[in-house]
């Protein structure tokens, strides 16, 4: 069966016999004495393009501008390019690429491709393995309520060392005694005496004497 599948999915390069195909190649020069703005004008109302899009193809580089043409086509393009003033370049067109149909055998009308990674067999075709069982001869069950552990639980935690303690007689102070507030000093009043009343307690003001300004010559409006 893989011979059959290898020679249905082969490829072969065929050659078209029966008419010949032209690759139709702009050179990107002009002929002489044709303006430039004038071509890129008449070029970009021929492919129906702006002007920005077709100004490349006249800048001294070989584009192809139509391929897989017949000989009619062929002429047809030339025509037009040469009343446009660009000069152009024929080539053969390339090979196609085409299945080879001839060695396909007739008694697998029923084959096809499947996409890539499809699954070849089904999950009734594929072979399932059984699952071995765990190995259980080495256990046991235990009666309801009975440790699992043979150690009995967590181990005791030791107790801590009081050596270094002592009690104190009922009523001791835990806390050292403070200190008692400072006492603020005595302000020492016998060298002050009181005034008596109303008397000045600042120096006299010099009296100021304020002049009325004249105002004779002023009018109002």
């Amino acid at each position: 069966m893989s011979a059959n599948l290898n020679t249905f999915i082969k490829l072969a390069i065929i050659n078209d016999m029966t008419e010949s195909r032209f690759d139709l190649i702009l050179t990107g020069n002009l002929a002489p004495g044709v303006s430039r703005d004038a071509a890129i004008s008449k070029l970009a109302a021929l492919f129906k393009r702006s002007i920005e899009q077709v100004e490349p193809l006249l800048s001294g580089k070989a584009s192809r501008v139509r391929k897989d043409l017949n000989e009619t086509e062929l002429q047809r393009y030339q025509q037009a390019f040469n009343a446009i003033g660009v000069v152009t370049k024929v080539l053969p067109a390339a090979p196609k690429l085409e299945t080879s149909t001839s060695n396909i055998p007739s008694s697998t009308p029923h084959l096809s491709l499947c996409p890539n990674g499809t699954p070849v067999l089904s999950d009734d075709e594929r072979q399932h393995p059984p699952v071995a069982a765990p190995e259980t001869a080495h256990l046991s069950v235990v009666e309801l309520g009975q440790n699992l552990s043979d150690n009995g639980g967590m181990p005791p935690l030791p107790a801590p060392d009081t050596e270094h303690l002592s009690l104190a007689a009922t009523g001791t102070a835990l806390l050292p005694e403070t200190r008692s507030a400072v006492t603020p000093p005595v302000i020492q009043t016998s060298q002050l005496s009181l005034c008596g009343t109303g008397t000045p307690l600042l120096d006299p003001r010099p009296k100021v004497e304020y002049r009325i300004p004249n105002t004779e010559h002023l009018d109002l409006l």
